[in-house]
């Protein structure tokens, strides 16, 4: 069986470590793809700046479902990196961990190939009324130029950021955030610097910026400010009231939903029992973006407990979404979702002692209401809503977030659009593509269900709601390579009868 693993971040590499690890492994035939720049690595983990901390602690960062500190353990055994302050590592090594075992099968199996280039085009030529599908890869735009394969794995990472003010392609406007250390090219000391975004990615981008560019204030603006939390000491959780029996027996009641509202109920009833106030805890930022971080700080052992009973949420958040109606996914997207973000990935407890002395010393600046971007005589105009002042900059970085939506997508994101185009991939109401939620199967138009072609991501994230860290990523992967095996047996009964 022809395999195609594409993208090579952390869902691609995860996918090769669950793959290795079956006695039957060496029956398949892997090609991988990305670009030499990313291979191994993907954009998250990609090289850059030192100054970019991992928002986990290394010792919960792993690839290893059985070992946690599988990540810290390679750490203290490598040679090539060593840092004073270890709780919290760069995010590139990480990424030079992944990258790690990428070299390490390349060189043990011979049935792995890398390609170091990127997926133009994904298609399958089937004749009418076929059903056993094969699938084409092309690396470059002559479609004579292909590979063939029996299963495709679409782990290709996230989409490109938004551009709300459609700023792309404007000298001094900087489209994404990453790497950072590209931040300040062709940047005068002099210029003035504004980000949009005030995310876990506009942090990356605040540490880097400050400490490199000399002229401060730096500002960072966003339509509510809102900052993340800072992380606190986090504890195990189990649930025992928003359980999946609970679940299936409300489903038998509610004509195969979920109402939100007792979901929400369930939930609140596992915050009780951890002592955590949960209207307290979500409605605690006052607006004062020291004081805040400062109570978050002063507060570990109780955000600790809210985070991981959010983070334990959002491991179980595949079943739980996708037993609500429509109308309620569309509810708790309005109600939730924002609330959900600004408790997890929660900042470094060292980024929040930074924004603090930022702020203090007035080298950063953080501004709400942001209502409009645009750019004339050689400047940008930043407005703001119930304001007549009109803020001018020299550059800006976009850490705005991600895309959701096909229908959002440019070049930037030619392969799915190209997917979609070819009615192999459809849109999802709620963003990404369709999938089948237990199985991570892609959903077409033109096909139905394709058996073997695995989607894993934030391509998935209208199914897949909110489950994006690592260690969810890796949970489907696990799942999706333990069906491939099976697909495997029932490929190779075919191919014998057939002889």
């Amino acid at each position: 069986m022809r395999v195609a693993i594409i993208g090579m971040g952390t869902a691609g590499v995860s996918v090769l470590r669950q793959l290795v690890k079956h006695d039957h492994f060496e029956k398949l035939k892997v090609d991988v793809y990305d670009d030499r720049n990313n291979m191994g690595q993907g954009v998250p983990f990609q090289n850059d700046s030192s100054e970019l901390l991992i928002n986990m602690p290394s010792k919960k960062m792993s690839l290893n479902l059985d070992d946690d500190e599988e990540f810290w353990k390679w750490y203290q055994h490598q040679q090539e990196f060593e840092f004073d302050n270890a709780t919290y590592l760069p995010r590139f090594v990480f990424g030079h961990y992944m990258k790690s075992y990428l070299s390490k099968f390349d060189d043990q199996y011979e049935n792995i190939t890398i390609i170091n280039h990127k997926v133009r085009e994904i298609f399958t030529t089937s004749k009418v009324d076929e059903t056993n599908l094969k699938y084409y890869v092309c690396t470059s735009d002559d479609m004579k130029e292909w590979r063939e394969y029996d299963y495709l794995f679409l782990t290709f990472g996230t989409f490109a950021y938004h551009d709300p003010y459609h700023l792309k392609g404007i000298k001094g406007f900087k489209p994404t955030p990453y790497p950072t250390y590209n931040s300040l090219d062709d940047v005068n000391e002099d210029d003035r610097i504004a980000i949009l975004g005030t995310g876990l990615a506009s942090l990356d981008v605040i540490r880097y910026v400050t400490a490199h560019h000399p002229r401060l204030p730096i500002l960072m603006t966003s339509r509510s400010a809102n900052l993340p939390s800072v992380r606190g000491q986090m504890v195990d959780i189990e649930f025992t009231h928003l359980t999946k029996q609970k679940f299936n027996d409300l489903q038998a009641q509610n004509y195969g939903n979920v109402p939100l509202d007792i979901a929400v109920d369930l939930f609140l009833k596992e915050c009780s029992d951890y002592g955590i106030d949960f209207e307290k805890l979500i409605n605690r930022r006052t607006g004062n973006h020291i004081n805040d971080l400062k109570f978050d700080l002063e507060h570990e052992k109780e955000m600790g407990i809210f985070q991981s009973i959010i983070e334990y949420l959002k491991e179980n958040l595949n079943w739980i979404w996708n037993s609500l109606s429509f109308e309620d996914q569309q509810i708790f997207q309005e109600k939730y979702t924002k609330m959900i973000q600004l408790n997890s990935n929660p900042m470094p407890p060292r980024t929040a002692k930074l924004l603090i002395e930022l702020l203090e010393k007035e080298a950063l600046i953080i501004r709400k209401n942001l209502k409009n971007v645009y750019h004339e005589d050689g400047l940008f105009h930043l407005q703001y809503e119930n304001e007549n002042d009109i803020e001018d900059f020299n550059v800006v970085i976009n850490a705005t977030g991600s895309k959701n939506h096909l229908s959002e997508l440019d070049e930037d994101d030619q392969l799915i659009r190209n997917l979609e185009n070819r009615q192999i991939v459809q849109s999802h109401p709620m963003g990404g593509i369709q999938i089948i939620p237990e199985t991570n199967q892609v959903i077409s138009p033109r096909f139905g269900t394709l058996t073997n072609v695995i989607a894993i991501g934030q391509m998935t994230n209208g199914v897949n709601k909110l489950r994006n860290g690592v260690k969810m990523i890796v949970n489907q992967v696990a799942n999706a390579v333990d069906r491939l095996y099976d697909t495997q047996q029932d490929f190779e009964n075919i191919n014998e009868e057939s002889i």
